[in-house]
């Protein structure tokens, strides 16, 4: 047998009704389907990117965001405020400070020990503790580390726009641990 087409047998050739292409409304309709279950998947993640701008403060919106009022941000300077339930649980828990007219940190409400143990962090006059059970550590109105502490507080991070604060408890900024450098000989 050679290699040109007409060497063939004709058994070996393909009938008319295998030429026949797929119809053009069918590749459209597929082109369709696609685009509109795209379109769908875009606008469902619009919403849920949108949500913290949509609702009305207080809410806890998709993605563990809060969305609190701007008049619930405390003054440059003023004692932070703790936000616990009923908006979020306890795990979630933490303290909303205004360090300066730019910076907004919020701490989480429990430090974690170099043992391990969950304590509870407070305010007190113008510094942060945390009561592990007869320990207590202190920290500064930055959440930095005290002199016994081995790391500072833990944070959420925060935005603040003109009319609502978003703090977003799924994301949780771990202060490093402190280490000290080797004795100088």
């Amino acid at each position: 047998m050679g290699t040109r087409i007409e060497d063939q047998p004709p058994e070996h050739w393909a009938g008319p009704d295998s030429l026949d292409p797929t119809p053009v409304w069918k590749q459209f309709a597929l082109i369709g389907i696609f685009l509109a279950l795209g379109l769908a998947l875009l606008g469902g993640i619009a919403i849920f990117a949108a949500a913290p701008q949509l609702v009305t403060p207080p809410a806890l919106v998709a993605g563990d965001r809060l969305v609190l009022s701007v008049a619930d941000l405390p003054g440059v300077g003023a004692a932070p405020k703790r936000f616990g339930a009923p908006l979020v649980d306890d795990s979630h828990a933490f303290w909303l400070a205004r360090l300066s007219t730019t910076e907004t940190v919020a701490f989480r409400a429990f430090w974690t020990d170099q043992v391990g143990r969950q304590c509870s962090v407070f305010w007190n006059n113008e510094i942060f503790g945390a009561a592990c059970g007869s320990d207590l550590t202190l920290f500064n109105d930055r959440g930095e580390a005290g002199p016994r502490a081995p790391r500072g507080l833990d944070r959420y991070l925060v935005s603040v726009s003109d009319d609502r604060v978003i703090v977003n408890l799924s994301r949780l900024i771990v202060s490093p641990q402190r280490t000290s450098a080797p004795p100088t000989p």
